[in-house]
């Protein structure tokens, strides 16, 4: 065992070394303690092994020859069980130097030693194992060899070589570089395998993510992004794994993951990990740079997307039209408009014509796309007058319309309950049903609430199956899988429970038979949810299904109409700065008028997108400033008088240099000048308490406001004042006449008597009291007395 750290010290020595170990052969059997010391001189940072050794060589030869024995016997022993420490080396060489002691070291170490003895001589020769990686592995396990020297000096010296730093730090720096050298290419790997198993399945835990996504890689922020990513894919997380009611009764199974969709999302999940949380947190330079990352729009975009976006709408109109309620419950809204308890606007948006909106798309102009921006001066009256007459004619084309699928709608019901859903008559009465329904351009809130009827139905449906589910699988013990796969075809049918009773096991019959009456309650409640609507379960998961993927289609293309106009948002936005509401709140405004501009957008009437947007992002930008930015709200109607009356100010100040008073501004407004008061009072702007006043801004303007709930320091001291001059003169009185006047007047007193009550107190009438509190109150008007308190009246006067 003596042989083989030698060579380990010549391959961490690497040049060096070569040198050492030519002159340590010879000079072992020649020089006991300078062999030991040279090396230490030539090469004092890569040999400190070798000085490490010369310490306990003189240890013991200033001590006692007994310890000598002592220490060697220790590493010795130690020797075989750390095989490859780098202390030993050291220790080779000052066996050397104790000539007596080899012999007791050698055999020892006699099972290990011809092994190691074998591997000297080609070591030596070849040279060639200088690689990095053999003596890092060595390094990394030198820290537990610091145990081995015992001797304090040997322990001091250790860390100053560069074994002893390497075993200490190596392992900690390379657990860092695990983490740091995952690339991109690795951690998109790994973003692909979580995404695929999430489409797999349709949901993923935390615990999943953290362990495709360690802690140590990604902090909680980025986490949050990768939800929010997920989310947006339709991958659901979850803190645990959801139940299987919550998850074996979705209707359809999750789509196959494709590998090229799979690593597109996972690149996604990427960048949206590196580029929005790897350089900044800031809200608002991250909603900056992502609005930058998102081209805009050609004219011919805007248009494919207005078509998808309409194509959405028409599949979810399609899908809610084959529902017999859902039309009954349109016809039921139109009655409500015919009879004025409800605004045609809140049903319907406008009819479609394709034909004449074809025309006019024809007949747009190239330049048509630009038009006036600037506020107009057209009176409000005539604006409301115009609107006025067009909903009137909405209405009277819708209505109509209504008229027409309500008699469609009843021949619908009477081929339904004659023949069925399969009846060839029933189907073309449908069709023509959702023709109709087509040419009608209904608002977002109605198609949401009639797309909303439609959810409560499956989600009824739904609540039974999982009814159904737990009595048959939690309660009595049927196997999930078969449940699932006999259920659903036998739903409305009332025998199939019998024959599950028949063929269940021995240990299920008996309780499955005692909630047969439980399921069937359960399934007689879809039954009669069957019969109300006129068409079959499956019918209406079908409806279901095809609404869901049309709302899914149009919200995708509005979300990419949208999202490519947000500049547009900022442009209006800055126009709007510092009049009460900050920048951020107005491009929250803006983009709410935006999504109701995609709501509304008209691609026949061939204006581009920006020009009709324009117009609703300005006005939700204007009427939250009017509600929202003063403290005291005024109505919106008198915000324009305002900016009306603002505007001409500025007019007459520019032509003759001077602000208007009330009677010129009257003149021009053509209103009273009373009312033109009213509004100056009204547009005065509120202010801050917390003004700062003068040049130092030492005090605030509160602080000169008077209040009127404290007495000031001048009453105060007159109250003071005059409480002990009353005092004074009470005193002067005799003690019957004092009395009675505090008791009469309420003096020191929490309230005043009456004659009969200060009487009942001196147990006399009340007309005695009375004299005396006259005769007190002629003595008080003495000149001695009442020159004391007239000072008071006067300065109260």
């Amino acid at each position: 065992m003596a042989t083989k750290p030698k060579t380990a010290a010549k391959k961490t020595a690497k040049p060096t070394a070569k040198p050492v170990a030519k002159t340590a052969a010879p000079k072992k059997p020649v020089a006991k303690k300078p062999a030991a010391k040279k090396p230490v001189a030539k090469t004092p940072v890569k040999q400190a092994a070798a000085k490490t050794v010369a310490k306990p060589a003189k240890a013991p030869a200033k001590k006692a020859a007994p310890k000598a024995p002592a220490k060697a016997a220790k590493p010795v022993a130690k020797k075989p069980v750390k095989a490859v420490a780098k202390k030993p080396v050291a220790k080779t060489k000052a066996a050397p130097a104790k000539t007596s002691k080899p012999a007791a070291k050698k055999p020892v170490a006699k099972p290990a030693a011809p092994a190691v003895s074998k591997k000297v001589a080609p070591k030596v020769a070849p040279k060639k194992p200088v690689a990095a990686k053999p003596i890092e592995k060595p390094a990394a396990v030198t820290k537990p060899a610091a145990p081995v020297a015992q001797p304090p000096a040997v322990v001091d010296a250790a860390p100053k070589g560069k074994g002893k730093g390497k075993g200490k730090d190596g392992k900690r720096l390379l657990g860092s570089t695990t983490v740091q050298q995952i690339s991109p290419e690795e951690l998109k790997v790994r973003l692909t395998a979580l995404i695929k198993m999430g489409k797999e399945r349709g949901y993923l835990t935390h615990a999943e993510i953290n362990d495709h996504l360690p802690d140590s890689v990604m902090d909680a922020e980025q986490v949050e992004a990768m939800k929010s990513t997920l989310n947006d894919m339709g991958i659901n997380v979850f803190d645990e794994a959801p139940s299987a009611e919550d998850m074996l009764m979705v209707d359809t199974a999750a789509p196959a993951a494709d590998d090229e969709v799979v690593e597109e999302q996972a690149e996604q999940a990427l960048a949206t990990v590196d580029s929005e949380f790897g350089r900044t947190t800031d809200p608002v330079r991250m909603y900056m740079r992502e609005m930058g990352t998102v081209e805009l729009l050609d004219r011919h975009k805007e248009i494919e997307i207005a078509k998808r976006i309409e194509a959405g709408l028409r599949d979810m109109v399609l899908a809610i039209s084959a529902c017999p309620t859902v039309v009954t419950d349109i016809i039921e809204m139109a009655k409500k408009v015919a009879i004025d308890e409800m605004k045609i606007d809140e049903l319907v948006e406008g009819l479609v014509d394709v034909e004449a909106e074809e025309e006019m798309l024809a007949a747009a102009a190239g330049d048509s796309d630009d038009i006036d921006t600037e506020d107009e001066d057209d009176s409000g009256e005539a604006k409301a007058a115009a609107n006025a007459a067009s909903l009137a004619k909405l209405k009277d084309a819708a209505l109509e319309r209504f008229a027409k699928i309500e008699s469609l709608h009843s021949k619908e019901l009477k081929a339904l309950k004659a023949k069925g859903t399969s009846d060839a008559g029933y189907l073309r009465i449908r069709k023509q049903i959702s023709d109709e329904l087509l040419n009608i351009r209904f608002n977002s809130r109605t198609i949401e609430k009639l797309c909303g009827s439609v959810r409560g139905l499956r989600d009824n449906i739904r609540q039974a199956e999982r009814q159904v589910l737990a009595i048959c699988v939690d309660k009595c013990g049927m196997p999930r899988e078969h449940f699932i796969k006999v259920f659903r075809p036998n739903i409305v049918n009332l025998r199939w429970i019998q024959k599950e009773v028949v063929n269940a096991p021995k240990h299920v019959q008996g309780i499955l038979e005692r909630n047969v009456p439980a399921v069937h309650e359960w399934q007689k409640k879809l039954i009669a949810m069957e019969e109300s609507l006129g068409i079959t379960l499956d019918e209406i998961r079908a409806i279901h299904d095809q609404m869901t993927k049309g709302e899914r289609r149009a919200r995708d293309a509005k979300k990419e109409m949208t999202e490519a106009n947000l500049r547009l948002v900022i442009s209006i936005a800055k126009k709007y700065t510092n009049r009460g509401l900050q920048f951020l709140d107005l491009i929250q405004e803006g983009n709410i008028g935006l999504m109701k501009a995609v709501d509304k957008f008209e691609y026949r009437r061939g204006y581009k997108f920006s020009t009709y947007a324009t117009w609703w992002i300005r006005q939700a930008i204007t009427r939250s400033i009017a509600d929202q930015a003063r403290t005291i709200r005024i109505p919106v109607h008198m915000i324009e008088t305002i900016n009306k009356m603002n505007r001409i100010s500025r007019q007459i100040l520019q032509e003759t240099g001077f602000e208007p008073d009330p009677a010129t501004l009257a003149i021009k407004m053509e209103m009273p000048e009373d009312k033109i008061r009213k509004i100056l009072k009204i547009a005065k702007e509120p202010i801050s308490m917390e003004t700062p006043i003068g040049d130092d801004d030492d005090s605030h303007l509160g602080d000169f406001i008077e209040d009127t709930a404290t007495l000031s320091p001048l009453e105060a001291a007159m109250n003071a004042s005059l409480h002990e001059v009353t005092k004074d003169i009470l005193d002067s009185l005799t003690q019957r006449e004092a009395k009675v006047l505090r008791m009469r007047f309420g003096i020191e007193m929490n309230t005043d008597h009456t004659l009969e009550e200060v009487g009942k107190q001196f147990d006399v009438t009340r007309e005695r009291i009375r004299q005396i509190e006259a005769k007190a109150l002629r003595k008080l008007r003495h000149p001695s007395r009442s020159d004391k308190l007239r000072s008071f009246v006067d300065t109260n006067n």
